[in-house]
């Protein structure tokens, strides 16, 4: 009986501080008008978008995996809306065929330009979450920028490579290494396991180096991990509301696939601001229940 009731409140206390917590969270959206701050990192993310798939797909020309960029851009329909992966795709088959080498440098220094800018407002954004008093120089944020978009994107990468050409990874794997045969049955839950932790560990370092605040890398765990969640949660959702429910194409003609892919990149912005302040709301609580 005793135990019984220990229990009950301790259940107690963990829905309060919960709700405390999401509370904390709703006010902060508000406060540091996460909504609007989004739209701004959606458009940089959009000019990011077409130069890192042209990198993206120029290195998976070299791969052991046939159709590795259709593999790629069906992948992506399952979480851009239809029309927007279409668009996608003619930008960027456009400039990859004979001769597609030469793009390689242009989608690099392509990506890299509008990158900086997309991670500079993130870290700005950030900077906002974490209510930074005291803000880096201007260069430093650049350098920290231009390191968010290296390493970043080298996961982002490394998860969608894992995705396409995983089987012939484990297949090397099992050659180089000599695993036993039963490495291969396992491999593909393995597989996706990995994406995920690179996915969640990507926005870690997102949390971690972005902000010029002190925290801890595993204090950064909890917004990611939400972060990613609702990621896959809302870009599912919104390319099944578009494809069963809605066309935009009907409202604004050829522009409906520019408004559904900057409305996903809205929901991928705000997931990760949403994490972010999941994070500072955590932070809050800790401060409070250790004075």
């Amino acid at each position: 009986m005793i135990a019984a009731v220990k229990l009950r409140d301790e259940v107690g206390r963990t829905f309060r501080r919960a709700g405390d917590v999401l509370l904390v969270v709703y006010e902060e959206l508000w406060r540091d008008r996460v909504f609007t701050v989004a739209a701004g990192l959606a458009f940089y993310f959009l000019l990011s978008l077409v130069p890192l798939l042209i990198v993206f797909a120029s290195i998976l020309w070299y791969l052991p995996a046939t159709s590795a960029v259709s593999q790629l851009l069906s992948i992506m329909a399952e979480l851009i809306p239809p029309d927007s992966v279409q668009l996608v795709q003619s930008a960027t088959l456009s400039v990859l065929g004979p001769g597609h080498v030469k793009f390689l440098s242009f989608g690099i220094l392509s990506y890299l330009w509008a990158a900086l800018g997309g991670f500079s407002a993130l870290i700005e954004a950030l900077d906002i979450a974490y209510n930074v008093e005291t803000h880096r120089p201007w260069w430093r944020d650049k350098l920290q920028a231009l390191l968010l978009t290296f390493t970043v994107g080298g996961m982002g990468m490394l998860s969608f490579l894992m995705i396409i050409v995983g089987p012939h990874i484990g297949h090397l794997l099992r050659m180089f290494f000599s695993l036993p045969a039963g490495f291969i049955d396992i491999w593909p839950g393995l597989r996706w396991i990995i994406t995920i932790v690179t996915f969640v560990t990507g926005l870690e370092l997102v949390y971690y180096l972005g902000p010029h605040a002190r925290h801890s890398f595993w204090s950064t765990l909890p917004g990611a991990a939400v972060a990613v969640g609702m990621w896959f949660l809302g870009s599912s959702g919104l390319s099944f509301y578009l494809s069963h429910f809605s066309n935009y194409n009907k409202t604004y003609g050829s522009l409906g696939a520019v408004i559904g892919l900057m409305l996903w990149l809205y929901i991928s912005s705000l997931a990760v601001l949403i994490g972010a302040e999941l994070n500072v709301g955590l932070s809050k609580q800790g401060s409070q229940k250790a004075s």
